[in-house]
């Protein structure tokens, strides 16, 4: 039985190896239309080629400029950024110079208000010795 099939086998082998290639391929007619549709086909196709490489074109123009621009927005960040600690530097410089300036000026004040004070004591000390004056002579001369 294996041999049989065996030889079988071989003599198929034998047969189509024995076939050329030639023989084994198919011949196809193209008719006008089809041509014709196939060649309308491929203007398309170029077309949309072109206007694609042009599209193309565009986008890598458009990209470059999007790219000197971004460039550009980064120098400005970084500008923007170095002048923001600038004004944060002056601003805490200031915030100091305004702490001492109220420094001062509550120790001017606290200076005012015990002068005030003092003046305000003084006068009345003047006041009463005005009027004590005032009565002595008023004595004195009640008494003469």
């Amino acid at each position: 039985m294996w041999e049989i099939r065996k030889f079988l086998f071989m003599l198929l082998l034998c047969l189509l190896l024995g076939m050329s290639v030639g023989t084994c391929s198919a011949q196809y007619q193209v008719t006008n239309s089809e041509l014709e549709s196939l060649e309308t086909i491929f203007q398309q196709l170029g077309s949309n080629n072109e206007q694609l490489l042009i599209d193309l074109e565009l986008s890598k123009t458009d990209l470059m400029q999007a790219r000197m621009k971004l460039e550009e927005y980064r120098k400005d960040l970084a500008l923007l950024q170095e002048k923001l600690l600038q004004l944060k530097e002056e601003s805490q410089k200031a915030k100091t110079e305004l702490e001492t300036a109220q420094g001062l000026l509550d120790k001017a004040n606290q200076s005012l208000t015990k002068l005030n004070k003092e003046v305000k004591s003084e006068i009345r000390g003047l006041k009463m010795q005005r009027d004590l004056s005032i009565l002595a002579a008023v004595a004195i001369s009640v008494y003469k």
